[in-house]
């Protein structure tokens, strides 16, 4: 964690789906190559007292859900948070990720980057908040703060003089690039008589080089509905062939392949808002959520095209709104051990009427309607993996929250793993939306899966959710995170995610004979340890 003895550093990261990680360690590849040997950690990892023995602090830290710190930097969080030592000493530098389509933009890096400041701790440079894509802000935040190191450990005199370049990576990390593979498989999962569409898909991996782990992601990058970029050119009374300044694409090519019109942005909120003439228009567009609002608000499931009918907008100025067309990631559904030449997806298909057009998801309905050949790159999650194989696990993924765990059951039939497995899964009915459910049995069948808990919230008059079954099977959940299971959670992060965290804190409080901060604990040091860890979304 040092350089020179008089300067020593921490480099460290709060990640969800693995950007802040792999920032960081690209920052401590750069300092490596001036002399500062450091290994880029989870900002979990450290101790808060750990900052009293060092002079410069250099962390990276995504924002998770509404503006929230991810799992891996909760604790250090909720550590700095309650901590009052002062930190006059220490020299620090915050490079925060985010998606300014949401209100709370890059909210865990901007508290973080307060608390220091707060704390007495002094800034090596000011805090870059990111927007999307990361890796050019990352680069130029590291080439400044290499700089800036050289120049402290005297090596370059002034830290103008010191232009240490970043270095280039001997062995790129598998990230963000993409590569053209095959859409093999595409066929519906669940009945087509449920009130939802999820499909299976296969991406056949033959020739793209990537290699993967049970629990990665895949980012998928999808093109938009070529129906809503026509109606959105008649909209704009313009032509596919309509020339964009400072782009090399006519507008058609742009809007299809490289700008979000599914989510409007903010800035196109602002402006829809500042030019129509009717005021409670104008105050929802003022407060409203980019993501469509709440289930049944007038916002709720709107896109760019539903935004520019309510003012008379120049195109132009729409287009200086429209953010990057981003990737959608999937969690893998498949175990190499099985499948090492294709990835298999569980993806719900997004479909919905809005004052009587239809709406889409970009990806999902790309991927059912559009795709034969797409762009694909891999999304490493290394803290998403499984124990040992002789280590009992416990997993919970209702609806598509499925997919890794039909992975990590593949694997370990695969790989003939000795420890136990159970499962809590859940949907709305058995009847339709059973996914994969042949395959579960199966596992249950051939003792892969040791115990399957079900909830069908629409079976019975009252509904029921994992988080009750939970409930309901406490002393033997306990029993389980006593033997030292690890607890695994994926899917829906608004409501599913966190009432299942508040039924894991009651099941340990209540078993466990603990009042609520002894609980507290208990579930922190899963966490820190890894035994609890989350994919959601």
């Amino acid at each position: 964690m040092s350089g020179q003895a008089d300067l020593s550093l921490i480099v460290a990261f709060g990640t969800d789906m693995g950007n802040s990680e792999d920032a960081a360690m690209t920052f401590a590849e750069a300092v490596a190559a001036i002399g500062i040997e450091v290994e880029a950690v989870e900002l979990n990892q450290v101790e808060v007292s750990e900052l009293q023995k060092t002079t410069h602090f250099i962390t990276v830290v995504s924002t998770f859900g509404e503006g929230e710190f991810p799992d891996s930097a909760t604790l250090f969080w909720e550590a700095i948070s309650a901590d009052t030592e002062r930190l006059e000493h220490l020299s620090f530098a915050v490079l925060a990720l985010g998606d300014s389509s949401y209100e709370l933009f890059c909210n865990a890096g901007r508290l973080l980057d307060e608390r220091l400041e707060e704390l007495g701790a002094k800034r090596m440079t000011d805090r870059v908040d990111v927007d999307g894509f990361y890796e050019d802000p990352a680069k130029a935040w590291t080439a400044e703060l290499v700089k800036q190191l050289t120049a402290e450990q005297g090596e370059g005199g002034t830290a103008e003089d010191s232009a240490a370049p970043v270095p280039e990576r001997a062995e790129p990390r598998e990230r963000n690039v993409a590569a053209v593979a095959r859409l093999a498989v595409n066929r519906w999962l669940n009945s087509t008589d449920s009130d939802k569409e999820v499909r299976h898909f296969e991406v056949d991996l033959t020739g793209t080089g990537i290699a993967y782990h049970a629990g990665d992601s895949i980012a998928v990058h999808a093109t938009n509905d070529p129906a809503l970029v026509e109606a959105l050119l008649s909209g704009l009374g313009v032509g596919a062939d309509y020339a964009v300044s400072g782009h090399d694409q006519p507008l058609g090519a742009l809007l299809t392949e490289h700008f979000e019109i599914r989510t409007p942005s903010r800035a196109l909120l602002s402006l829809a808002a500042s030019r129509t003439a009717d005021e409670e228009v104008a105050e929802t567009l003022r407060s409203g959520d980019t993501h469509g609002g709440t289930e049944g608000s007038w916002l709720y499931g709107k896109d760019v095209l539903d935004i520019i009918a309510l003012a008379d907008l120049d195109v132009d100025e729409v287009i200086d709104t429209l953010r990057p067309l981003q990737f959608r990631d999937y969690s893998i559904a498949s175990s190499p051990l099985v499948h090492p030449d294709s990835v298999h997806l569980t993806v719900a298909s997004v479909r919905y009427d809005v004052q009587g057009r239809r709406h889409g998801g970009v990806a999902s309905t790309y991927l059912a309607d559009r795709c034969e050949k797409l762009l694909v790159h891999l999304r490493p999650n290394n803290h998403f993996r499984l124990p040992a194989g002789d280590v009992p696990i416990i997993m919970i993924g209702p609806g598509t929250g499925i997919a890794p765990f039909r992975a990590f059951l593949q694997e370990r039939a695969a790989s003939a793993a000795t420890g136990r497995s159970w499962l809590f899964f859940g949907d709305r009915r058995r009847a339709t939306d059973y996914l994969y459910g042949e395959e579960l049995d199966e596992f249950v069948s051939s003792g892969v899966l040791t115990r399957l808990d079900l909830a069908f919230s629409r079976d019975q008059d009252a509904k029921v959710y994992v988080q009750q079954r939970i409930q309901e099977n406490a002393e033997e959940f306990y029993s389980w995170l006593r033997d030292g299971a690890h607890v695994y959670v994926c899917g829906d992060a608004d409501r599913m995610a966190k009432d299942v965290d508040a039924a894991l804190h009651d099941v340990i409080a209540r078993v466990g004979g603990m009042d609520a901060a002894a609980a507290h604990a208990y579930v922190n040091d899963m966490i820190k340890s890894h035994r609890y860890v989350r994919d959601v979304y």
